[in-house]
């Protein structure tokens, strides 16, 4: 026995930016970037903070799932950075909640949620947790480099939360790592001490977009694979497909590769573009709250990101 989603929410930066937007920051138009990408608009933090925003999603989250915060005995969030370096964000959110369980964020970039479910799982099975916030939140706006076209027109910000309580609901999981730090990365902010000799780089997420676009093409449809056997299922048992959103041409690889009925892969890259670890929660929610899944559907859930990382989960809807 392992966990069940019992409750979701999200919350999401009221600023839209289209592509039109950002066509008067750098280089680029509309027509270029939907064409390329599948995006068409993005969220963008002005005054609001991240832990307001995963403290909101979670509310949601808890009132969904019929839980009150003092039953909570576990706190993640999946994020690459919070608010702050230190307390971690999954304690920012948490006091804001009146929570008072364990709390730690996990930065596996993109991956970031579904590796959370392995560590869920392995908190379940040995009855160290029932009751667990599962919240993700990304403020890539921070963390892009906004003269760079190639990068800034993917990303947005937003937060989501999950309650995942202790049941039938993980039919199989799936994660691997393929260690690499020239692909995607971010240089940390390091300070300067009066003894460094080392030059400051600039905090901006660089990436190299076809390496990313390799990667992920291949390994999304190796965890695809990974996962259905190990749940002994094929892909036709599976009702709806949430990947990762990080660009329309990988995710319709993916769809053609195991040749998958167009709707059953959901997608919000449209109106999001890249949320990184934060994608997959939000599209999750949205299609909860719109209806889209009946108790008993199978959800297949795959990511890839920075490290580089990759995971697939299989899940049963239970509500």
């Amino acid at each position: 026995m392992s966990f069940y989603i019992a409750g979701t929410g999200s919350a999401l930066p009221k600023k839209i930016v289209s592509n039109d937007d950002l066509g008067k920051v750098v280089e680029t138009n509309d027509e270029w970037v939907r064409t390329r990408t599948g995006i068409r608009n993005r969220r963008v933090l002005t005054d609001e903070t991240l832990t307001e925003l995963s403290a909101d999603a979670a509310r949601k989250a808890l009132e969904d799932a019929g839980v009150a915060p003092s039953a909570v005995d576990l706190v993640i969030c999946a994020t690459m950075r919070g608010d702050t370096i230190t307390p971690s964000q999954a304690c920012l959110t948490a006091a804001e909640l009146g929570i008072t369980a364990p709390c730690f964020d996990v930065n596996a970039a993109c991956s970031a949620v579904l590796y959370s479910f392995g560590i869920i799982d392995a908190f379940v099975a040995t009855g160290k947790a029932s009751t667990v916030l599962l919240l993700s939140c990304e403020a890539m706006s921070k963390q892009i480099d906004w003269t760079d076209r190639g990068t800034c027109v993917l990303f947005g910000d937003g937060a989501a939360a999950m309650v995942l309580k202790k049941g039938k609901g993980l039919l199989a999981h799936e994660m691997v790592g393929a260690p690499n730090g020239k692909t995607i990365f971010t240089p940390s902010y390091e300070g300067k001490s009066i003894f460094s000799t080392r030059e400051a780089r600039k905090v901006a997420l660089n990436m190299d977009g076809k390496e990313t676009y390799k990667f992920a093409v291949t390994v999304m449809g190796e965890q695809i694979e990974a996962v259905l056997q190990k749940a002994g299922l094929g892909i036709c048992d599976i009702d709806y497909v949430l990947p990762h959103q990080a660009n329309i041409r990988i995710i319709e690889a993916a769809r053609k590769r195991f040749d998958i009925p167009e709707h059953k892969v959901l997608t919000n890259i449209a109106s999001y573009g890249n949320m990184s670890a934060t994608s997959i929660p939000v599209l999750l929610d949205e299609n909860a709250r719109a209806g889209t899944f009946k108790k008993g559907d199978k959800l297949l859930f795959v990511a890839f990101g920075a490290g580089m990382t990759a995971a697939a989960a299989i899940i049963t809807w239970n509500k």
